[in-house]
């Protein structure tokens, strides 16, 4: 099995090394594209010890799926059956990331399969064992992608620039008659956002809330209505929990943010560039 992996940077602090180096020698090689501005040397020297490590730097923020259609690309003519895509903020212990490859090579019907993708919170339950399921989409961070099938399935949808990206991916392999599978007893370090304590306006207890940039939620709603569109009468249930949950973001922002004139501004500007068909980098 020749299987790659692939990094997207955005403004990296040096924790990124460990976590690339939580992969790097269970893959053949990685592909590390930075979106930065500007470099920071320490990751980028530590990539050139690395001798299956190639850096990209050319100091734009192109997204997500730009990179990941570049690392596709690479992958295919470089001859990888496979691509782990991974965020900079993710990583796994050497236990898992060993088990889900072992998992990975005895599927009987990998060829049915379009991506393959692991639990980002723990379950002691089903720790122990290989167990797996399929499932309606995956989040981009810790999944294996098919690239044998790409070329009937296609590359990710750049429209999207961000957020979405991988859903709508999923979406559209099962349309085409291919699987997402979730590889439940395999586990990931994942970081979901910027969580601060905030005291409660019901019950005046302090709870942990995810917060987002403005800039962020526009992005999540901006998609969240273009891939809606795109599927209207497939994934009820899954919409319907996307769409409770990012009401919860926006409400979440609105009473706990700072920034509530920007939030609201964002909140329309991603309504009217959706309606306008106004994608990609805003």
């Amino acid at each position: 099995m020749k299987i790659a992996a692939v990094v997207i940077l955005y403004n990296p602090d040096e924790s990124i090394i460990d976590n690339i180096a939580s992969y790097s020698n269970y893959v053949d090689f990685i592909y590390v594209f930075d979106n930065s501005r500007l470099v920071n040397k320490q990751v980028l020297e530590w990539c050139k010890t690395i001798h299956t490590v190639h850096y990209y730097h050319d100091g734009n923020n192109e997204g997500i799926a730009k990179r990941l259609n570049s690392a596709i690309d690479l992958g295919i003519s470089e001859g990888y059956e496979w691509l782990l895509t991974m965020d900079q903020d993710s990583k796994f212990d050497k236990n898992n990331i060993s088990k889900y490859l072992k998992c990975l090579s005895n599927q009987n019907d990998s060829e049915l399969v379009a991506m393959y993708g692991v639990e980002y919170e723990e379950d002691i339950e089903i720790l122990g064992e290989c167990k797996i399921i399929e499932c309606e989409h995956l989040i981009t961070s810790g999944s294996v992608l098919n690239l044998s099938l790409c070329s009937v399935i296609g590359k990710f949808d750049e429209n999207l620039f961000i957020d979405e990206v991988d859903l709508e991916y999923c979406y559209r392999a099962i349309c085409k008659g291919f699987k997402i599978k979730k590889m439940q007893a395999v586990y990931m370090k994942h970081h979901l956002g910027t969580v601060s304590y905030f005291r409660s306006l019901k019950s005046l207890k302090l709870t942990p809330r995810t917060l987002h940039s403005p800039l962020r939620l526009y992005y999540m709603i901006r998609n969240y209505l273009y891939v809606d569109k795109l599927y209207p009468n497939q994934f009820k249930k899954s919409v319907a929990i996307r769409k409770g949950a990012l009401i919860n973001r926006v409400k979440n922002n609105l009473l706990y943010g700072k920034n509530k004139m920007k939030l609201i501004y964002f909140v329309f500007m991603a309504y009217f560039d959706y309606k306008n068909k106004r994608m990609g980098k805003r």
